[in-house]
């Protein structure tokens, strides 16, 4: 499979572009609106090639947001677009006033534990429907099913919805990106390699430089009788297992700690945040503690020197998580959901899930297109596994939901954007620590300073 990077954006800019021409603004010039939005580095499609290089033919989506407000409401609109690299690093920026965002796009515990501050504005959000007022109508029409309902479930201290405080953006797991010459399926199929004692796992590993990522791999090697005891057949499985996944107390804190010293003095080349994604590429080591969309770009990036990576989800369970939009108490509300409403276009949803390759939280008729145009087996010859994706996509278009996906490829880039149902369920959401957190840190600190 060669790589997914397409030129999508030739294919859907047309219906943007018609709105107003492009032009360029001076530095000089007054606006009548600021909006400002503090994301995930290289999160959005940004308009430029696949070297880095502005395309000029080929606008990025803040520049056609500006476009098209302009257009609706008569009134110049300047987007100041800031990045950051951590949601630690998005929260102190916040608490320390050094900067006052309109939106922001945090992980899901960090949504929880913002919103539970009062740090947060709420969307229009009404729970008993599970929709969104007209202002964000792209995301009520085109959210994916599968996510409504799974984070619609999900509450916070005051009784809410994540949703009123949050509108999804890309979501994913985490697993493991391997090297296939190096490990079978089987050897990364669970959370206990990262405590084999075999030398053929000696430092193959990297582990994220994130406490609350490698905590989870923690936890189900911590707790994994316990786990293993549970019965998936229930109808509270889920909740069971997100119980074990999300403890913190001291006795926990303390074999985590524990665990993570052992896999550090064994298993583990190293920490890192976003440099393992193109460390596996060079085979650093063979081995990457990854979320889904670093995988795929990991993968995606290989395969230009011909080098094949897969993606397991441990069997276990995992980590399911999800970024969303935000709004800091003080934000532009009005204008923060227009933005938001525009980007949750399949049209524009398109353009930055090609760009980034993290997997949209929009559905709709583009992103299926765009979807079978990267994975859609056409070769007769070619065995293949007929996929139904209707869990994720129903509702959102007319047709069959389903791709026919080659069986050589299973277990790679679209196994990584699309878990299957099966393995959805063995997933958890990340909860705050809560009054936790500052153990945990302090374990975090002590597991890296150990040799």
């Amino acid at each position: 499979m060669s790589t997914k990077k397409l030129n999508l954006t030739r294919k859907v800019l047309p219906f943007f572009l018609a709105l107003a021409p492009i032009s360029l603004t001076s530095c000089g010039e007054n606006y009548d609106v600021v909006l400002t939005v503090y994301n995930w580095e290289d999160y959005i499609y940004d308009g430029t090639d696949e070297m880095g290089n502005i395309d000029e033919e080929n606008p990025g989506v803040v520049e056609l947001f500006e476009e098209y407000y302009q257009e609706k409401t008569g009134k110049k609109i300047k987007v100041d677009y800031e990045t950051f690299s951590t949601n630690e690093e998005m929260y102190q920026q916040i608490k320390l006033n050094s900067i006052a965002p309109d939106l922001i796009c945090p992980s899901d515990y960090m949504i929880q534990k913002m919103a539970n501050e009062g740090l947060l504005e709420e969307f229009s959000y009404n729970e008993a429907s599970n929709t969104y007022g007209e202002s964000l109508d792209n995301w009520s029409t085109n959210g994916s099913p599968f996510l409504k309902d799974r984070f619609a479930n999900e509450k916070l201290n005051n009784g809410k919805s994540f949703l009123s405080y949050a509108v999804p953006y890309f979501w994913g797991t985490m697993g493991f990106t391997y090297d296939p010459e190096y490990f079978d399926p089987e050897e990364v199929s669970t959370w206990e390699c990262l405590w084999n004692s075999d030398s053929h796992y000696k430092k193959q590993f990297s582990l994220k430089d994130s406490m609350r990522d490698t905590y989870v791999a923690a936890i189900f090697h911590v707790y994994k009788d316990e786990i293993a005891a549970l019965d998936e057949s229930a109808d509270d499985y889920n909740s069971q297992l997100s119980a074990i996944f999300n403890r913190c107390d001291a006795q926990t804190i303390a074999k985590v700690k524990e665990a993570l010293i052992e896999a550090k003095r064994s298993t583990v080349y190293g920490f890192e945040v976003d440099e393992g994604k193109d460390d596996i590429v060079r085979g650093n080591y063979h081995a990457n503690l990854a979320w889904s969309g670093d995988s795929v770009y990991s993968m995606d990036s290989a395969e230009e020197s011909n080098k094949f990576l897969n993606y397991s989800l441990p069997e276990e369970g995992s980590n399911i998580w999800f970024d969303g939009w935000c709004m800091p108490k003080g934000a532009n509300k009005e204008v923060a959901e227009e933005f938001v409403n525009f980007i949750s276009s399949p049209e524009i949803a398109a353009l930055s899930m090609d760009a980034v390759g993290y997997t949209s939280s929009i559905a709709g008729q583009e992103i299926w297109d765009l979807v079978k145009e990267w994975y859609e087996e056409t070769d007769s010859s070619v065995e293949v596994d007929v996929v139904d994706l209707s869990y994720f996509f129903e509702g959102t278009f007319d047709g069959a939901k389903t791709i026919k996906v080659s069986k050589e490829e299973r277990g790679r880039q679209f196994d990584a954007q699309y878990p299957s149902v099966e393995q959805i369920k063995k997933c958890c959401i990340m909860k705050d620590f809560g009054d936790q957190t500052s153990a945990v840190e302090d374990m975090w600190q002590e597991v890296g300073q150990t040799n």
